[in-house]
């Protein structure tokens, strides 16, 4: 029962080829009229730059088609790639083709990607419905010859038909018109221009994070436009039909309604707000592991002030009774994002490092003036002890000269350093010659 089904596509084959060429699906890829070697989709777009096509977002890029026969042949993978390989052949000879089967699910099937453009004669595949109905009878009769089960697709569709227009129990009450058109003509296998701008609206769902990137994304990709873009109503006009003909979203099924669009939307930028926190997360680490533990939350803590600048400082002797105050150090932020409740710009690694250098040396140097200024006390208790006990000894100190060597000695003003006078070099004495006649 082969079962051959596609659609053109508008978009960058890319995407395409690399899903039925994932090896987490494909079994067997092979190719027509290419190298293996190469990227297929270079090969693609270097065709269409040859003959100058498919550089615009309206113009058809390639065709994506599904082969499959019934299970109950038991065909195998290889058999399957074959009868594949062989309908690509009779079909798109003069078309560069890919060719995957996928065991995947339960039935075996084949995808064959197909490009647009001809390497032979530069023109576009363009298959019309009666076009299209051809490849499906060729499939079916290839299939018969191979020993597969004719699926016999026309009588099937005809008997479809009937039964649908008499039996209204057939009708599924919850599905919209256009729910149902679409059940009919992936039955029937016809694909439209419908099911081109539900394609590339299921991608931007996926890509988008909000309506204006949703809009680009369709623009720029499709070449779809969005004459009405409303909290309420959105509606679409695909390059196919012009722009003469507008349809709602709500009239290509209940996936395309203002509010399942948003909800997918929304998804995607949580996503993506989920993925900047772990990142901001992981950065975090990576500085807590890479810094030395010195005892001090350097990350949280500003440090220590006493009024000077660093500079001045380096210069000004410390007092080691100065109370000292911490102050959390809030992270660098835009005018704009202060007390609009938007997410703080994260701190960089380089940020951070030469916070914590300049932290190491403002302790540094107030360390060395505390240890100076202490060793300068030690020194003067000293000379006050040998003092003291001099004038003990000598009978002229007692109770009276102790407690006066206890009080601090007034800071003595230091003379400052003369300037040498210059010294003046005195002038040669000018020689006198006599001379004698």
């Amino acid at each position: 029962m082969p079962l051959f089904k596609g659609k053109a596509s508008k978009a960058k084959p890319q995407k395409g080829i690399d899903y039925i060429t994932d090896p987490k699906k494909a079994v067997i890829v092979s190719s027509l009229a290419m190298d293996d070697n190469e990227n297929y989709a270079k090969q693609f777009k270097q065709t269409c730059d040859l003959f100058g096509k498919g550089s615009k977002n309206n113009e058809r890029k390639y065709y994506h088609f599904k082969l499959s026969v019934d299970p109950n042949d038991n065909p195998t993978l290889e058999q399957s790639h074959e009868f594949a390989e062989r309908l690509a052949q009779e079909l798109f000879s003069a078309h560069e083709c890919v060719i995957a089967t996928h065991d995947d699910t339960d039935t075996l099937h084949t995808h064959i990607i197909v490009n647009a453009v001809s390497f032979e004669t530069g023109k576009k595949l363009h298959l019309n419905d009666s076009a299209y109905r051809n490849c499906k009878d060729l499939a079916d009769k290839m299939g018969a010859e191979l020993g597969f089960t004719p699926l016999k697709w026309r009588e099937k569709t005809a008997t479809k038909r009937r039964r649908t227009k008499n039996d209204i129990s057939l009708v599924h009450k919850d599905q919209t018109n256009a729910e149902r058109n679409i059940a009919k003509r992936d039955f029937e296998g016809i694909a439209s221009w419908k099911d081109a701008l539900r394609y590339a609206i299921d991608e931007a769902k996926t890509v988008a994070t909000n309506r204006a990137e949703f809009q680009n994304y369709l623009y720029e990709n499709f070449g779809v436009t969005m004459p009405r873009n409303t909290g309420k109503t959105v509606s679409f006009v695909h390059p196919a039909v012009g722009e003469n003909y507008t349809v709602r979203g709500a009239k290509l099924g209940g996936l395309y309604t203002t509010s399942n669009i948003d909800r997918a939307l929304q998804n995607n930028h949580e996503k993506i707000l989920e993925a900047q926190e772990r990142s901001a997360l992981n950065a975090r680490l990576f500085i807590e592991e890479a810094e030395p533990d010195t005892g001090a939350d350097f990350a949280t803590v500003e440090p220590f002030t006493t009024g000077t600048t660093p500079s001045a400082a380096a210069h000004t002797k410390p007092n080691p009774t100065a109370q000292f105050t911490y102050e959390p150090v809030v992270p660098s932020q835009s005018a704009s994002q202060i007390g609009n409740g938007k997410r703080t710009t994260p701190r960089s690694i380089s940020d951070i490092s030469a916070e914590l250098r300049g932290i190491d040396e403002a302790v540094h140097r107030i360390t060395l003036g505390s240890q100076q200024q202490h060793d300068g006390e030690r020194r003067d208790d000293t000379g006050h002890g040998n003092r003291d006990t001099e004038q003990h000894n000598s009978g002229h100190g007692g109770i009276a000269e102790h407690n006066r060597a206890e009080r601090p000695t007034p800071t003595r003003a230091v003379a400052e350093p003369t300037k040498p006078e210059p010294v003046v070099q005195p002038k040669p004495k000018r020689r006198s010659y006599e001379h004698s006649r």
